[in-house]
């Protein structure tokens, strides 16, 4: 069950950057960006309403689900959706999904977690091989592509700490309803900032409502509840997110299948690293271990 939630989380994750780069033209990027946390929490909030689970949040748990909201969804999501507007949607997606780079370093510092051997080697080969991905759309013809990588970097510096501040809190809320709070939070800065700068420019046509209902329902709200429960049983979360490298992998296969993006050699041969790297963290792998204490009831 694990395995195939891990590998929800990567496929879904993969072909959001494709998603937005067609739904940008029928929707300024906060706007979107706001649309879809929005939808996709509060589908979230109705499902844990009807399935019976805990909806309202604490008193004192509004602190942390602010601060998650922020994190993991207003500033994920905000430079998510500026990043493909400056630059291919494959590679967008590729530093878009670093996080498991930036948990690592994350973990070490705010859970403790130690820097093993293979995890380093996993750090290593992710870094070396993002850049020979990346390597040839920072040539001089590239214009823009400075501020959507940095965009893009972003998005994975929100989610990494968001991921790891789920991994501390302690809220009385189920799973799914705490990301349904955190999206529909996270999603009001998101709005209100579209309305200010944009105002409402959105176009909507039936193509942007399946790319809206696509990225809320199927690229946000269940794979973000699949990854938050992945945090709740894995006790170590820098070796779970070795796993997320798969992401940008499959994000530049669905660039270039359905954007018809080119992969040159040499960001295959960073493939290759990557792949590499995902087997040294892997080789060995602990047992999946359940917590020590049981979980919340749902």
């Amino acid at each position: 069950m694990r395995w195939l939630a891990l590998l929800g989380v990567n496929l879904f994750a993969a072909f959001c950057f494709v998603a937005i780069k067609i739904g940008l033209a029928y929707a300024p990027p906060l706007a979107f960006g706001g649309l879809r946390a929005l939808l996709g929490g509060a589908s979230l909030l109705i499902v844990a309403a009807a399935t019976g689970q805990r909806v309202r949040p604490a008193r004192q748990d509004l602190p942390t689900l602010t601060l998650l909201g922020l994190t993991a969804t207003t500033a994920t999501y905000g430079a998510m959706f500026g990043s493909p507007a400056l630059m291919d949607a494959g590679l967008a997606s590729v530093l878009g999904n670093v996080q498991p780079l930036l948990i690592l370093v994350f973990a070490a510092m705010m859970l403790g977690e130690p820097l093993t051997r293979p995890k380093l080697l996993a750090l290593l080969a992710g870094l070396a091989g993002v850049a020979l991905i990346l390597s040839p759309s920072f040539g001089p013809a590239s214009r823009g592509a400075g501020m959507g990588a940095g965009l893009a970097l972003t998005a994975s510096a929100g989610a990494a700490l968001g991921s790891i501040l789920f991994k501390r809190s302690k809220v009385r809320t189920g799973v799914v309803a705490t990301t349904g709070w955190q999206l529909t939070i996270g999603s009001v800065p998101l709005l209100a900032a579209a309305m200010i700068w944009s105002g409402p420019q959105v176009r909507w046509t039936a193509e942007f409502l399946g790319l809206l209902a696509f990225l809320a329902l199927l690229g946000t709200a269940l794979p973000t509840t699949l990854w938050f429960w992945l945090l709740q049983r894995e006790e170590d979360a820098g070796r779970l997110s070795m796993f997320l490298f798969l992401t940008p992998v499959l994000g530049l296969a669905s660039g270039v299948a359905v954007l018809g993006d080119r992969i040159r050699l040499i960001q295959g041969l960073g493939v290759l690293v990557i792949a590499g790297g995902l087997f040294a963290v892997s080789e060995k792998p602990r047992s999946w271990r359940r917590p020590s204490v049981p979980l919340q009831r749902q």
